[in-house]
């Protein structure tokens, strides 16, 4: 292929990108825009027990009320955690039997970018290319946003947020990396259905069950693990402490680390997009149904998106949008 063909189909693959994460954050935000429930009154920190949050709003999705005096899960109250992860999965796998009509508010843009993830998945790594020294930086930048690492950077804000004496941030710790886990296990659900090749694999299509259902992989491409672990803890990160200051942050880590393992050869683009969607699922939900200190600001894009309002003209035959930009924030 000659260089200007390569420089297109490079430009392609860019665009596509663009559209994909553009289509991610859209999902992200309108699924950000929901309603949620108020938060109940921060607890005051006696020894390491806190007043428990309960469930928000009715349902099977959400955990059964606790009472005041209820142990919240810790270091020191380590049996509360395993119940609640347990109540977590029970949820968040059954959660699709719970989708409703207004679901599509979300679940459209979110079809849109893993309709064109897939559709150019392939095209996407050819232009990319094979490197062996971007590789190996780029495994480098992802080790710091694996599952464990993205577990590990959970426990140091809950340790430091007990040795501050800060329940705000040892919650935001803890939570965090509940909502690691939470999303770990449906991704590992995930990889062992699909059973998808890694973007280096077989004859590099990234294709579903090349070998029937003979074998069964742990460690498949879809989807990438890295993603949905760093998203879930830059969620919760992100809605207990809503500024944009810590929000940037959290969630330009949690993209870093996704690009990174596209351009390591580790996943394609739909691997990754399906990745940042559950861990900001499992994130949202965590908030929804454990936290305490919530923030309660809500996000820009969704003021924005919230704002949006069709406008049609019968008499000039015209149509479109219009939204409105809180400036004044």
């Amino acid at each position: 292929m000659s260089l200007s063909g390569k420089i297109c189909q490079f430009r392609r693959a860019l665009g596509c990108l663009f559209l994909l994460a553009f289509a991610f954050l859209v999902s992200s935000a309108t699924a950000q825009s929901l309603p949620i429930a108020p938060a109940p009154q921060p607890a005051e920190l006696a020894g390491s027990v806190l007043r428990s949050p309960s469930g928000f709003g009715p349902g099977p999705s959400a955990p059964p009320p606790a009472s005041a005096n209820s142990p919240v899960c810790g270091i020191t109250h380590l049996v509360r955690c395993i119940g609640d992860l347990a109540q977590d999965d029970a949820a968040i796998f059954t959660s699709p039997l719970r989708i409703r009509p207004k679901d599509a508010y979300w679940l459209a843009p979110l079809g849109a970018a893993t309709g064109l993830a897939f559709a150019y998945d392939v095209d996407a790594e050819t232009a990319e290319g094979y490197d062996t020294a971007r590789e190996n930086t780029a495994n480098t930048i992802s080790d710091f946003g694996s599952f464990y690492a993205s577990g590990g950077w959970g426990a140091v804000l809950y340790f430091t947020g007990l040795a501050r004496h800060n329940p705000k941030l040892a919650e935001t710790g803890r939570l965090g990396a509940e909502a690691v886990i939470d999303s770990g296990t449906v991704v590992l659900a995930t990889k062992l259905v699909t059973n998808r090749e890694r973007p280096l694999e077989g004859d590099r299509q990234g294709r579903f069950w090349t070998n029937g259902t003979g074998s069964w992989h742990w460690d498949s491409s879809f989807p990438s693990d890295h993603a949905a672990a760093t998203m879930s803890l830059a969620r919760v990160i992100a809605g207990e402490y809503p500024q944009w200051y810590i929000s940037v942050p959290a969630y330009g880590f949690a993209e870093t680390i996704s690009v990174s393992r596209i351009l390591a050869n580790a996943h394609f683009p739909s691997d990754v997009v399906i990745g940042q969607t559950i861990g900001f699922l499992t994130g949202t939900w965590i908030l929804r149904h454990r936290s305490t200190y919530r923030g309660r600001k809500t996000s820009l894009a969704a003021s924005i998106l919230e704002s949006a309002a069709p406008i049609a003209s019968q008499r000039t035959r015209t149509w479109g949008a219009m939204v409105q930009l809180p400036l004044g924030r």
